[in-house]
């Protein structure tokens, strides 16, 4: 069990940004602090081989000019929120418009493009902390953030903590895209998610209502199935979005659970998603276009990777009959997201 921390170069104004390399067993992680990103998770696949489960950059403009959000925490508030506005005790307060004329993962310089403090705070863990500003991305408070990512034998566990001076929202998720085969096309990976119901949305993303069954659609894992199995299907919410990029709300339940199963299916990798959070966000990386500046040398494309964002509902800060998720002063925000990793059992 082990921490280093190296030199990972300078964002485009000159701000020096560090890799943190965490090591437990046979499992390595690598967290740099532009984004508090996860640039790599090495894990051994069934023939006990070291496989990188996620797609990231091999230099800091990679992450800055690419989009995508790729391995990044995402905040103030991930996903979308209408008309780049929300409700606080029945004020609407004007918030950065980042999409069009919604906010999605916090505006045009959320959290995901913000230079972290890093500081090794125990075995093969880190903790990266941000401060923003009263009024960043048009949100209310001063908000300090804690994100503590820890490494064990079979798992990288993400604890997020915050505090606001203000009445605010807050919503933070990692953003990583996940290749349990190392590469190539994800549509072959299996997945389960423990949700019989899913958030449909109009053409813009936002959400149409909060939620829909799954029995009958092409958004129904409850039993496992390939993700690209029905990702083609004649169905407007596929066309409306590309693809699979909707929240799921998780079966009922408190505290720390299974959301979802992805398994890879050449390497054998299972990953298991625990969260704390009501949703997650299934995207099939239906957008994902990259240049050179990837790990590998060679671009990412559509579809080759998948995304499981634990989160609150996407436009919950325009929706308070969904559920209070204010965070006021004197309150802490404090979610856990794990990662779990294991081979998959034959027989």
């Amino acid at each position: 069990m082990a921490v280093k921390k190296v030199p990972f170069g300078a964002t485009g104004d000159g701000q020096p940004v560090d890799k943190y390399i965490l090591t437990c067993g046979a499992m390595e992680a690598e967290v740099i602090t532009f984004g508090a990103t996860v640039t790599a998770l090495r894990v051994p696949d069934q023939e006990g081989r070291a496989t990188d489960v996620v797609l990231g950059y091999s230099c800091v403009a990679g992450y800055e000019k690419n989009g995508g959000y790729v391995g990044a925490l995402v905040g103030r508030y991930a996903n979308r929120i209408a008309g780049a506005s929300c409700l606080i005790d029945g004020e609407r307060v004007a918030l950065e418009a980042s999409e069009g004329t919604k906010q999605l993962h916090g505006g045009v310089k959320g959290f995901s493009y913000r230079v972290f403090s890093g500081e090794i705070t125990g075995d093969s863990q880190v903790t990266l902390t941000y401060t923003a500003a009263d009024g960043e991305g048009g949100f209310p408070g001063q908000l300090t953030l804690k994100a503590t990512y820890t490494l064990t034998e079979n798992a990288l566990r993400l604890r997020y903590e915050a505090e606001s001076d203000k009445t605010t929202y807050c919503n933070i998720t990692n953003h990583s895209y996940f290749n349990l085969n190392g590469g190539g096309d994800a549509m072959g990976h299996r997945l389960w998610v423990a949700a019989h119901r899913y958030t449909p949305v109009w053409e813009d993303s936002i959400p149409l209502c909060m939620a829909e069954d799954v029995a009958g659609t092409p958004f129904d894992f409850t039993i496992e199935k390939a993700v690209g199995r029905d990702i083609e299907a004649d169905c407007v919410q596929l066309k409306n979005t590309g693809g699979y990029d909707h929240n799921f709300v998780l079966d009922g339940g408190q505290g720390l659970r299974l959301a979802a199963r992805l398994t890879g299916e050449k390497s054998g990798i299972t990953m298991e998603t625990w969260t704390e959070k009501p949703g997650v966000q299934l995207y099939a990386a239906n957008f994902l276009e990259t240049d050179s500046q990837t790990k590998t040398g060679a671009p990412y494309g559509r579809r080759q990777a998948v995304c499981l964002e634990t989160q609150f509902f996407p436009d919950s800060p325009n929706h308070p009959e969904w559920g209070d998720i204010l965070l006021r002063p004197g309150k802490r925000y404090d979610y856990t997201t794990e990662y779990r990793f294991g081979v998959r059992q034959e027989g």
